[in-house]
């Protein structure tokens, strides 16, 4: 069985510890979960391919997630589907390590359940595009293209 690293990153609150959470172990906590650090677990995808999933710290600082990302075979850039600061996360996350343009990567458009309180503009889907080969409307809360938002990244490492 093949072992591949992904990473989960993005400002802190978007919901990877979440999404993790549910796509692991199919659960989802209602109470904010602080990550500190990195949080690895594991998901047998198929009988050829193991997921460990780095579940990184928010970013907050430059440079603190840096020595966890060495050695990923892919990325889940997770953003808030309620907060457009989240996306602009992605840029100094990419201007701080450039050498993640070259991994396969998916986006994770995370709390799509919250309808009422969505803020996304059309020009994020043109800036996404240009990062990651698919982007995923997501949501912990109900498991909504969780499992197959990591199947595709799977697919990618292939």
């Amino acid at each position: 069985m093949i072992s591949k690293k992904i990473c989960l990153i993005g400002r802190f609150a978007v919901g990877k510890t979440s999404l993790v959470d549910r796509f692991v172990k199919n659960h989802f906590a209602e109470k904010y979960q602080t990550t500190v650090g990195v949080a690895i677990s594991t998901k047998i995808m198929n009988e050829t391919t193991k997921l460990i999933i780095w579940d990184i710290a928010g970013f907050e600082q430059e440079n603190h997630y840096k020595p966890y990302l060495r050695g990923a075979h892919g990325i889940v850039y997770v953003v808030d589907a309620t907060e457009p600061e989240s996306i602009h996360t992605l840029d100094l996350i990419l201007a701080d390590s450039p050498e993640l343009k070259d991994k396969p990567a998916v986006c994770f458009i995370n709390k799509a359940d919250l309808k009422d309180d969505i803020k996304w503009q059309d020009e994020f889907d043109a800036k996404l595009s240009q990062i990651v080969a698919q982007s995923f409307w997501t949501s912990a809360k109900t498991g909504e293209n969780v499992e197959s938002g990591f199947a595709t990244l799977s697919q990618l490492l292939q």
